[in-house]
């Protein structure tokens, strides 16, 4: 099989990107500092696997997500070190939650709107066969890691719609791997939002 070939590396970089890309979801879905670990790693193979295929609009989002990975180390480790501080129960905390604000979420719909119309206009375009649904999901994939390193919860409202339009993409395109892959991801964030919801610590 070609794909597995030793001589093959760029089959293998793909193969161990979407096993951290696993890897990230399931430590998303537990809140684990780790998972912007994987995500780091995850990012910076796909950011090298755009270089070689010239896929410019991927390069770009992996590159935003290498950098967020930094600030979602931060972050949550400095928000999970002072609930335990703050907690007065001798249960570890496992999910800290931030609540949204109306003003952050206005101006997220508004960064939504301009960077999917911009999108939109460019990928059309570059001739992407899914101009609408290629730029609506890069915008909520870019939003919504914004959001998850602040620890909202509905994030995982943002993870499920993309999830359903990727399906959708791939599918117009007759992709099937893909699209199981983004049906596996929605049983993720469906499960992932109740997990957060039970096990939450709230922070301001």
């Amino acid at each position: 099989m070609d794909f597995l070939s030793l001589s093959d590396i760029w089959g293998w970089i793909e193969l161990v990107a979407t096993i951290l890309g696993i890897l990230y979801v399931i430590k998303e879905v537990q809140q684990r500092v780790s998972m912007w670990y994987y995500n780091f790693f995850c990012a910076a193979l796909y950011v090298a696997i755009g270089i070689h295929q010239l896929l410019w609009g991927s390069v770009c989002l992996n590159v935003y997500y290498i950098v967020m990975a930094f600030v979602g180390i931060v972050r949550l480790t400095r928000d999970k070190a002072s609930a335990a501080a703050a907690s007065t129960s001798e249960k570890d905390v496992d999910i800290v939650v931030r609540p949204l604000a109306g003003r952050t979420l206005a101006i997220s719909l508004a960064v939504f709107a301009v960077a999917a119309t911009a999108l939109y206009f460019v990928f059309r375009s570059l001739d992407d066969p899914q101009p609408v649904l290629d730029s609506v999901t890069m915008t909520l994939s870019i939003v919504g890691t914004y959001w998850l390193t602040k620890s909202y919860i509905e994030v995982w409202f943002i993870w499920i719609i993309s999830d359903i339009l990727q399906i959708a993409m791939y599918a117009l395109q007759g992709m099937p791997a893909p699209a199981f892959m983004f049906v596996v991801y929605l049983a993720a964030s469906v499960y992932g939002y109740f997990h957060w919801r039970k096990n939450m610590t709230a922070i301001e």
